[in-house]
């Protein structure tokens, strides 16, 4: 029985049947010139080339990848990055957007939870084109909107890369000064990490405490405090603004929903009333670990400058409050109000047809919103704590962890036939955006005219949607606040709030007729 490895030189191509070892046999019996059973004459090698067609040679895919070809295009086998023109996923496949490398929260995005047989996933980093639009600020390129919430994986990812270029440091300060971004202020980068454990900021005292006669929940301490912004303190409870309505911590009895997991002994750090994240159940009882639920989930509690660093690093921009109304349909005068496309008023809460319904928005009383952050759990029938989204599954008793309530995207808000409702199109045969109206609220860069004007603004409803325009959060003239909202300062951040990212590609051109 033959073998059929090379037992000699293996640069001398082998026949499956006859190594050179049996054939050299054969010849000293002194008959295998003539021999029935000899083996034709072998054709020459052929080289492996990075244009034949063929996946050969060192390539990860057919005239690709490798240290010899040409990277490969998305979609197609890698086995590491400098195998593609963008990065290589976990699955081993080419990506264009670098947040999308992970599974969790980079394509688990759409229809159905990850443990559910019938669910329709696609990339968390989708993004579509906004037909009909022209950035004023981009003239003659095509403007592309995500259509999809920032996910936690997403961000987890972002944070993991930039430590793996800083020796294990997530500098993502020193990775801004290094590569700014068009949009941006020097005095930003003071509220972004530069390290894993200890790195602060002073804070002055009045932006740490509610300003509101009669509240007594969060007094304005009496001095100025050194707050931490390294990155194991960025996405829970620590404040560089007070917020009404900001939901951050987890610690026992505090209901918070943030979506950023840490581990136990992160969470330690912050004191001993903070347990470890709770695991949850699926919807057939079996275990859900924390951080596979909450990296799906659209990311909150981040600052909004942290926001903006992530869509730079990502290959975008934050989207803007115009294309979000440009997009939604939605009157300019809406600002920062809550309402979507023409479903706006004043109403408090919103019950009439003309704030709750209409236009390309999702009615109002089929999105994933609540009226006031501190719902505990959802009511059925009532205008302030409706809610169309739980999942996992908590133990009772669960009191300091409400992320249930925080949507994957692409999957918070369904119709009776179990399809999402919460959609966004501009022409009824567009791909749509997803969970615009609901979920969570939507920071943006606002704009005036041209100008982008380097404040933060929110756009729509979600969670919490009207606690978020408390008057704590939207008075513009607080003695020492230099006439800002607290929402629209950089350092701010809520469990009510996330976002999503645009982009600019070259028009493409139509072909002549």
């Amino acid at each position: 029985m033959h073998s059929e490895t090379c037992a000699g030189d293996c640069d001398q191509a082998c026949s499956p049947s006859t190594s050179p070892a049996t054939a050299s046999e054969a010849s000293a019996d002194g008959d295998s010139a003539a021999s029935a059973d000899a083996q034709p004459p072998l054709p020459p090698r052929v080289e492996a080339k990075v244009d034949d067609g063929i996946h050969n040679g060192l390539e990860t895919d057919i005239d690709c990848g490798g240290p010899q070809a040409p990277p490969c295009a998305v979609g197609k086998a890698c086995l590491r990055d400098s195998d593609c023109d963008g990065r290589c996923n976990y699955a081993g496949r080419c990506i264009d957007t670098p947040s999308c490398v992970v599974h969790f929260g980079g394509d688990t995005c759409g229809k159905g939870e990850v443990t559910d047989a019938f669910a329709s996933h696609e990339s968390c980093c989708r993004t579509l084109r906004v037909a009909d639009y022209e950035d004023p600020r981009h003239p003659g390129e095509d403007v592309y909107l995500d259509k999809y919430e920032i996910t936690a994986g997403r961000i987890r990812a972002f944070v993991s890369d930039i430590a793996s270029k800083a020796g294990g440091i997530a500098d993502i300060r020193g990775w801004i000064m290094q590569h700014p971004p068009p949009i941006w202020e020097s005095y930003w980068n003071a509220f972004l990490p530069s390290s894993n454990l200890a790195d602060t900021v002073r804070i002055d005292r009045i932006l740490l405490g509610d300003r509101r006669p009669d509240v007594i929940d969060a007094p304005i301490p009496a001095d100025d405090q050194s707050m931490n912004v390294a990155i194991d303190y960025q996405f829970n409870a620590q404040s560089f603004v007070y917020i009404h309505g900001g939901n951050c911590a987890t610690r026992i009895d505090a209901y918070g929903f943030p979506t950023f997991f840490y581990p136990a002994a992160t969470m330690a750090l912050y004191g001993q009333d903070f347990p470890p994240r709770a695991d949850g159940k699926t919807t057939f009882g079996a275990k859900l670990p924390a951080q596979e639920s909450l990296d799906t989930k659209a990311m909150n509690c981040i600052t909004n400058v942290m926001l903006a660093a992530f869509c730079h690093w990502d290959g975008g921009q934050l989207a803007t409050d115009e294309v979000l109304d440009f997009v939604t349909d939605s009157p300019s005068y809406l600002g920062d109000a809550p309402g979507c496309g023409t479903q706006t008023g004043d109403e408090n809460p919103p019950t009439t047809a003309a704030a709750t319904q209409g236009g390309r928005c999702a009615d109002l009383a089929q999105i994933n919103a609540t009226f006031d952050a501190g719902a505990l759990l959802p009511k059925p029938g009532s205008p302030l704590n409706d809610n169309h989204y739980m999942f996992p599954w908590f133990a009772d008793g669960t009191s300091h962890d409400k992320s249930w309530q925080v949507s994957a995207p692409g999957r918070g808000s369904l119709a009776t036939n179990g399809e999402p409702i919460d959609t966004v199109r501009i022409h009824p045969e567009d791909e749509p955006w997803m969970d615009l109206a609901g979920n969570l609220n939507e920071v943006v860069f606002k704009t005036q005219g041209t100008y982008v004007t380097k404040l933060f603004g929110l756009k729509f409803r979600g969670l919490g949607y009207q606690s978020a325009r408390s008057e704590l959060n939207i008075r513009t003239d607080w003695p020492g606040e230099n006439g800002l909202r607290r929402i629209e300062r950089p350092e701010a951040k809520a469990a009510f709030a996330g976002g999503r990212c645009m982009r600019f590609r070259p028009r493409a051109t139509k072909p002549k007729p």
